[in-house]
């Protein structure tokens, strides 16, 4: 049976999950914020809104951005591109990756600021029994459409029946803007953000919709969060940023790299090649990645990003099905290893990185 009520755990409820818990990366962050909070309000600095991201003194401006995309500091309703989207009198103080020339300036953290990261998952045994793991929590356009995306895919050849049990699916459809308290009020968010998206995939995504409207929020399986990685052939990332500009990593993409499963990531352009460039094992063995040098919208070789990103996934895990999974399973094994030991090294080198940052940082912004 579909479990159609809300899943217990409510948007904060996340930080209970296993990376949290054993990294205390949130803590790590937060107590960088308040550190650059507290040097701006000591140099003369004032911030714009309670938000406490961007800061003024005189025609000076600095913004302090971790893990979000710098872009959600501009002036609201600004529709100015990455570039200029502040002016030269800025420093931006962030761990994002810009990837193009701005005419402000950009302080990136030492990389080793994402051994805050570093963990080694308690379950190291690798199952699968379904084909991917999909589990979002928060609603916006995006994670709907790669969710109508998903259950469009499971539709059995020849039918316009879904086969929903394909995958583990965990779709709570928690909104900023509601109460949040009851079946009804995340179904009404499934419904206002429908309308937000363009019509044409409107029209795609028309007979998913209301095949699941009813059913939402959806839930089609009782495990935890940490066993639902591991009952999979495939996890599905889904960074919170896809940005064409700017590479904004979260724990979603570390959690992947330390867990011995192969895994997909809808992100950023070119997040993928950044993460290979700092020395992580991607398993482009295992998983076909060519969907991170595309643009959101732009036309490839079975669609846009959100087609191409599903068609390669599904292609891998048919090919993975085809393997020795015990030889498999030790590549993966060897990854997570890899990575664990690589973030390991970072957290290690983390506090001399930032003494030495530090000094350039505070001429830019005294």
């Amino acid at each position: 049976m579909l479990l159609s009520t809300h899943m217990k755990d409510l948007y904060h409820h996340i930080y209970d999950g296993e990376i949290f818990q054993k990294t205390s990366c949130i803590w790590h962050e937060n107590t960088l914020m308040d550190f650059f909070k507290s040097m701006l309000i000591n140099l003369g600095y004032s911030p714009r809104d309670d938000i406490k991201k961007v800061w003024h003194r005189g025609d000076k401006t600095v913004v302090v951005c971790f893990a979000d995309d710098i872009y959600t500091c501009r002036i609201p309703r600004s529709s100015a591109s990455i570039s200029e989207v502040f002016d030269s009198n800025t420093v931006v103080i962030t761990d994002n990756r810009v990837l193009w020339p701005t005419t402000y300036q950009v302080l990136q953290l030492p990389e080793t600021y994402f051994g805050i990261y570093n963990y080694r998952p308690q379950q190291q045994e690798w199952q699968p029994d379904r084909r991917f793991n999909f589990s979002v929590n928060r609603l916006d356009g995006k994670r709907m459409t790669l969710f109508l995306e998903l259950i469009s895919r499971t539709l059995k050849p020849n039918s316009r029946i879904f086969d929903l049990e394909r995958d583990y699916v965990n779709f709570n459809c928690w909104h900023w803007s509601s109460t949040n308290d009851s079946t009804q009020a995340f179904q009404q968010n499934f419904k206002n953000e429908f309308q937000f998206v363009p019509d044409a995939y409107q029209k795609i995504y028309q007979t998913a919709y209301d095949h699941m409207l009813p059913l939402m929020p959806y839930r089609n399986h009782n495990l935890e969060f940490e066993q639902s990685q591991y009952q999979v052939w495939m996890n599905i990332v889904l960074e919170t940023y896809s940005s064409e500009s700017v590479v904004a990593l979260s724990e979603k993409t570390f959690r992947a790299l330390v867990t011995p499963v192969p895994w997909a990531s809808y992100s950023s352009r070119h997040t993928i090649a950044y993460l290979k460039g700092l020395g992580f094992d991607v398993m482009p063995d295992l998983v076909d990645h060519t969907y991170d040098h595309r643009v959101e919208n732009e036309l490839g070789k079975f669609g846009d990003k959100l087609v191409d990103f599903y068609y390669l996934a599904t292609t891998c895990v048919d090919k993975l099905k085809t393997q020795d999974f015990d030889t498999i399973k030790n590549r993966c094994l060897a990854a997570a290893n890899h990575n664990q030991k690589l973030l390991a090294k970072m957290q290690s080198q983390w506090p001399v990185d930032l003494s030495q940052w530090l000094v350039q940082a505070i001429e830019k912004i005294k």
